[in-house]
């Protein structure tokens, strides 16, 4: 693998980190190359014919071919698979454009390098990526984000070889494709109350300003007649007001849904779902995604759940991952939380509120076990303590700010950038401390880190794929670390700044509520081809269709060309606004709507 041709020296100047982590990469045993009838080396894989037999180059000029059939000359084709590069070269002789050579195994690529002519590839870009988003993103790069320009040039034997990876990579391919230009109808559906309600509602921003059109059924409104329930003393008819409220709500995801014509239902962690309604949306073709913000192993509900719902996102993967496919839970994939930069931000202070919300200590959040016995151990520092729950902590009622009330988002975000070290220990009613288990990260890991503010935070499994430990974030083990860290990162100022400046870049790169669903719709709509607004009479593309060449009729609907599914009741809400005489088919449309009122009122619709 060492003994490399003089005439691929240019994959040592284009890529010369790569060329170092291939030199370190073992050689595998499994990889047969030998001469094919014509002479030509060929590759064999355990029992995967890489290249043909008889005529590799020939087979790679078919396969090239094929490709251009289906290219114009501002494609962008990507390759999946090198091989030994026989098809990536016979694509590069003859296209001028853009070529990508996704492929995953490392032993592949020197292989290649060793073992064939490579310089006629040197102007296409070799994308050798850990996961399919990683390839996903270089894709996107290179067609400017124009996915229709991107054609595929399948090498169906290195695609056997990592199936997994390539046909996740299609399915991310094809789904940008089909929402390149699709303007969807998106359900959220928020909890009454709890720490995903605002998770639920910068997922309802997210969508928008992906350009999609979003209805929010908010049901906050409910929560003062939860609070009136939970206050009453008979069990029995607690439960049974419970379960009406929450059938309540239910009800209202179909008759919105419906309603509106959304093309997508979103819910998040406790919102309100019956059986009867999951079932419903179901047979009403409208698919239903779920974002399980919470632990798997504390709220077990999803074992009931999750099987009613088309699509599970988790914020854990490994065990969970495994438990869910168990039970037959075969769309669901892992998405961290985030941050929205639009609320979680760097804020210049006034003096006043600097004194208010300002200190070398801080913490927001409830009062479990393992922070009200952490916590009890640091009250002699100038240390504020923010939130709720933790009337059982006596001992450090002293640094415990408002008397536990609940903070407001707009506070929180003053908190996170007036303390000088913002602790974040994950919550945990189980352990006297750190969680050594711990694996998923909270949102105030994401939060503090898009306000520019420092954090100390615990040790969690699945931090290091998110944010680079010591450049980005400081992590601890041991409650005993807490002291001397917080010690020495009082004592150096610059280094906090460094740290999380640092992380706020990361954030604003990888890790805001945008991207988070721009990648839940990308998943769904790698299964979903056609989103069923399209399909309903009243699509503002349905509408415009029907127009014809009425000049009137096609001016009145054309102002509705972003609104996705448009009603008479729009319609005519709209012509109310207007001064001035009315065209013939304002008139009409006007008619129409006290006609559709009246047969309302008569129960004839």
């Amino acid at each position: 693998m060492n003994n490399r041709q003089p005439d691929n020296k240019w994959f040592r100047s284009s890529y010369p980190q790569l060329y170092r982590r291939i030199d370190e990469t073992s050689s595998n045993p499994g990889l047969e190359v030998a001469p094919s009838k014509r002479g030509d080396p060929t590759l064999r894989i355990g029992n995967v014919q890489v290249h043909s037999a008889y005529d590799p180059v020939g087979e790679a000029e078919r396969l090239a071919d094929n490709a251009l059939t289906r290219a114009a000359s501002d494609s962008v084709i990507v390759i999946c698979g090198l091989g030994l590069g026989y098809h990536a070269a016979a694509l590069c002789r003859r296209f001028p454009g853009r070529v990508l050579v996704v492929e995953p195994d490392l032993s592949i690529v020197g292989l290649a390098l060793s073992a064939s002519d490579l310089s006629v590839i040197s102007e296409a870009e070799l994308v050798i990526a850990r996961s399919p988003l990683e390839a996903a993103a270089a894709i996107e790069r290179a067609s400017g984000g124009d996915w229709k320009r991107v054609k595929l040039l399948k090498h169906h034997p290195s695609i056997r070889l990592h199936p997994d990876y390539y046909e996740e990579l299609i399915r991310t391919i094809n789904a940008r494709r089909n929402l390149d230009t699709a303007r969807l109808g998106i359900l959220v559906v928020t909890p009454v109350y709890g720490g995903s309600l605002p998770v639920a509602r910068y997922c309802a921003s997210a969508f928008e300003r992906l350009g999609h059109r979003v209805e929010t059924l908010d049901n906050e409104i409910y929560d003062a007649a939860r609070r009136r329930i939970d206050g009453i003393s008979s069990k029995l008819h607690r439960s049974q007001l419970t379960g009406l409220l929450m059938t309540l709500m239910a009800e209202s995801i179909t008759a919105r849904a419906l309603d509106r014509a959304v093309d997508l239902v979103f819910l998040t962690a406790q919102s309100p779902m019956t059986v009867d309604v999951a079932l419903e949306l179901r047979r009403r073709k409208i698919p239903t995604a779920f974002w399980f913000v919470e632990d798997w192993q504390l709220f077990t509900y999803w074992r009931q759940w999750a099987p009613l719902y088309d699509y599970f996102f988790t914020i854990q993967k490994g065990a969970f991952s495994s438990a869910l496919k168990r039970g037959g839970i075969k769309r669901t994939t892992y998405l961290p939380l985030a941050a929205d930069p639009n609320v979680h931000r760097k804020l210049r202070l006034s003096s006043e509120e600097l004194a208010r919300f300002g200190s070398d200590v801080s913490h927001v959040g409830a009062g479990y076990r393992n922070r009200q016995h952490v916590f009890s151990g640091l009250i002699d520092l100038d240390f504020k303590l923010w939130g709720n729950d933790w009337e059982n902590s006596s001992s450090i009622r002293q640094i415990l700010q408002r008397d536990g009330a609940r903070l407001s988002t707009e506070e929180t975000v003053k908190v996170f950038n007036a303390a000088k070290i913002n602790l974040n220990l994950h919550s945990s009613q189980f352990h006297e401390g750190v969680n050594p288990d711990g694996d998923y990260v909270n949102p105030r890991t994401f939060e503090i880190a898009a306000c520019g503010g420092f954090q100390l935070v615990d040790h969690r499994s699945l931090l290091p794929d998110l944010f680079a430990e010591g450049a980005e974030i400081t992590v601890f083990r041991h409650e005993s670390e807490l002291r001397g860290l917080i010690s020495h990162y009082l004592a150096n100022p610059d280094e906090r700044r460094s740290i999380a400046e640092g992380a706020r870049r990361r954030i604003l790169a990888e890790h805001t509520y945008e991207m988070r669903m721009a990648e839940l719709l990308n998943y769904i709509y790698s299964y979903e081809t056609t989103p069923a607004g399209r399909r309903h009479p009243d699509h503002i593309d349905n509408l415009l269709s029907e127009a014809g060449d009425d000049p009137e009729l096609y001016d009145l609907v054309i102002r509705y060309k972003d609104r996705g599914v448009v009603t008479v009741d729009d319609i005519a809400r709209n012509i109310q606004r207007q001064n001035g005489e009315l065209n013939d088919a304002e008139t009409i449309f006007l008619l129409m709507h006290e006609f559709r009122n009246w047969a309302r009122e008569k129960d004839l619709l």
